[in-house]
């Protein structure tokens, strides 16, 4: 009987979801749904009629949520992240979706001075917690889980990142959309003296990840200074048009006499060679964190 009733109230609310008028704003997060994700999974790998994959996830989600519905601390919500393996350009329906525990309240947020002071911690506090389960949340997410509208989410951001956080989301890792790109944040971080761990630590990158942008940046450091045009440079980099411009524009901010020490480093890091009927191409005989390869 308890099933029943429970199995009951849960297609009543996909009824009721079903009829409201969603947001464009807001549609990606409304269907990322573990019923999303299990009518994708039964279509996917057992091509199941559409019908039948409606009827099960329905009947998976009422079990899940029987069983497993208390089982996290108070405070935190289950919420389903886009994966942070997921590249830009994929359409929801094919997303792999992350179940992640977000943390909307704990104790210590009694403590802040401010709602801006509270807003600021909540918005690091999620997004690092669903970056850490292995998803990236939208600044829409982030919008809809916190009761705020996504202009007031993307002015936190941006105060934040300003005061040197780095704020986990998925448009700034994987540089969908206006704005700063996360690697040119950590080659700044690099280039005014951070160390890996620091960086690692500030942005909450690997050291593999970082080496990987610092390599890249110093490639075009070195073609640009060779004289590659742009088009040379996408081609021998394999990097894209709007990083090659990021990374030039680095070079021209950061080429004075306070940072020249640093872009020196980088230039006796990396040897040149020749390739027999191609182009000059840079390998390292060292690694930025001063390994030898």
């Amino acid at each position: 009987m308890t099933y029943w009733f429970t199995y009951l109230a849960t297609k009543t609310v996909s009824v009721v979801l079903m009829s409201l008028e969603i947001s464009k704003e807001y549609l990606s997060t409304f269907n990322r749904r573990i019923q999303t994700q299990l009518y994708n999974e039964l279509r996917q790998d057992y091509s199941f009629p559409r019908a039948v994959c409606r009827s099960l996830s329905d009947l998976f989600g009422s079990y899940l949520d029987i069983y497993y519905g208390s089982q996290r601390k108070e405070g935190q919500v289950i919420f389903h992240a886009v994966s942070k393996e997921v590249p830009p350009g994929v359409p929801v329906e094919e997303m792999h979706l992350v179940p992640v525990r977000l943390t909307l309240y704990e104790p210590d947020d009694c403590a802040t001075k401010s709602q801006q002071e509270l807003l600021d911690r909540r918005i690091i506090r999620i997004s690092s917690e669903a970056h850490q389960q292995g998803a990236l949340l939208t600044q829409a997410d982030i919008a809809i889980l916190l009761g705020e509208s996504t202009k007031t989410i993307m002015r936190h951001i941006a105060e934040l990142e300003n005061r040197g956080e780095l704020v986990a989301t998925r448009g700034k890792w994987k540089d969908i959309g206006p704005g700063v790109s996360h690697k040119k944040r950590i080659l700044e971080l690099y280039l005014k003296g951070d160390e890996y761990t620091d960086i690692e630590r500030k942005t909450k990158h690997s050291g593999e990840a970082i080496m990987r942008y610092v390599k890249d940046f110093t490639k075009v450091l070195i073609l640009t200074e060779e004289g590659f045009s742009d088009v040379e440079l996408r081609i021998v980099s394999g990097l894209s048009d709007r990083t090659i411009q990021e990374y030039k524009d680095l070079i021209e901010t950061y080429s004075t006499g306070e940072y020249e020490g640093r872009l020196a480093q980088l230039r006796t890091m990396f040897r040149k060679k020749t390739t027999p009927g191609g182009p000059i191409r840079t390998t390292p005989t060292i690694d930025p964190r001063g390994q030898k390869r």
